[in-house]
């Protein structure tokens, strides 16, 4: 048995979990979600397996040898269990994150203005040429705007939004009273 974080955190929800429901109850769930989960996943094989057979037939039709890439495409049943379970987990990570940007995205601001005033520091207190040092500070404030509009500004505000809405009720409302 792993001894890992990702295995300690497992079996503690799992214990968890147990204790809550019951363990007879949980073992049903997790066998159901086990077997269904194996049911399509051998349903997607089947249908990825059909085509890549097709795709193999169009490609020997028109004289093209594509056997690597139809063999590629045909996942197995436990290859596709592992992807839907992948982008499960990417999926839940994805919706963590979004709900935790709100908290890290100031603390990560900070962050970045740290660094980037650190190493504007050591730039400036370089030996280099000046022109060394000019190109290097430039350098660094190109990859500071860049890196701030790769974060952006959170999306619009609600109030933004209800303003919107109802400037485009007024509108419908004109177009109403003009008819």
């Amino acid at each position: 048995a792993a001894d890992d974080l990702l295995s300690r955190l497992g079996r503690t929800s799992w214990e968890a979990l147990e204790s809550w429901v019951g363990p007879q109850a949980l073992r049903l769930v997790a066998e159901s979600l086990a077997t269904t989960l194996w049911i399509v996943s051998s349903g997607i094989s089947a249908a990825l397996t059909t085509l890549s057979k097709i795709l193999g037939v169009l490609l020997a039709a028109s004289g093209i040898n594509g056997d690597r890439l139809v063999g590629a495409a045909a996942l197995g049943p436990g290859e596709v269990q592992r992807v839907l379970l992948w982008g499960l987990a990417a999926l839940v990570g994805s919706w963590l994150l979004s709900r935790l940007r709100g908290l890290l995205l100031p603390a990560l601001r900070w962050v970045k203005l740290c660094c980037f005033l650190g190493a504007f520091l050591h730039v400036a207190a370089s030996q280099e040429s000046p022109t060394v040092q000019a190109g290097m500070l430039l350098g660094l404030w190109v990859l500071y705007a860049l890196l701030g509009r790769l974060v952006g500004s959170p999306g619009p505000s609600t109030q933004l939004d209800a303003t919107v809405r109802n400037l485009e009720w007024k509108v419908e409302e004109l177009w109403r009273r003009q008819k």
